[in-house]
């Protein structure tokens, strides 16, 4: 993507703001796109909208060039000691909140982003100028999934080495919200 460009999303309308929030993320270097904004730049017809931006970080410097350039105040919301660490921001320019994990490294944004999700349109992040994708699915069978709104139980491993001990009811809530979506679950 060229420097210059701002991304543009027939949804976005008018948030010329979020367009470069976007534009400026997806050239970041160290910074990771998963979750409901990647589903939108995926397809932006079928995902026209999505409630905030989920990130992975490997730099903690992202939060401050994302405060100084697009006005977000990040706020900790992990325990002390615990890893991953958690960050919600707000701006008061732009917006969608940011939900940032911030990571040590490129393996651990992949085990979390791609091998760690239930469902196969969640193994799916953007980062470095590319997707990676879970490669026992493959890139086709997940974008042909978001695309028509099936998101089909992962049957094989997951590492779940980086998530939450109360991951099960982050899943549930996960799955309610797709349901909320129109996505047709498939256990």
């Amino acid at each position: 993507m060229k420097e210059n460009t701002t991304y543009t999303h027939p949804i976005l309308g008018n948030d010329d703001q979020l367009g470069k929030l976007v534009s400026w993320l997806l050239a970041a270097p160290r910074t990771y796109i998963f979750g409901g904004l990647l589903r939108t730049l995926i397809n932006p017809v079928v995902h026209a909208d999505f409630g905030d931006i989920d990130l992975i970080g490997l730099d903690a410097a992202l939060m401050d060039r994302i405060n100084v350039t697009f006005g977000y105040v990040f706020r900790e919301v992990s325990r002390p000691g615990q890893f991953p660490r958690y960050f919600l921001a707000k701006s008061a320019l732009v917006s969608k909140p940011i939900q940032l994990v911030l990571m040590r490294t490129h393996a651990e944004a992949v085990q979390f982003a791609v091998d760690g999700p239930q469902y196969d349109i969640d193994r799916v992040m953007f980062g470095e100028g590319r997707y990676w994708c879970d490669e026992t699915i493959g890139e086709a069978a997940i974008r042909h999934a978001i695309n028509t709104k099936r998101a089909s139980l992962f049957k094989g491993q997951r590492d779940l080495s980086h998530f939450a001990i109360h991951r099960p009811q982050i899943e549930q809530r996960h799955r309610l919200k797709l349901i909320q979506k129109r996505f047709v679950i498939i256990d």
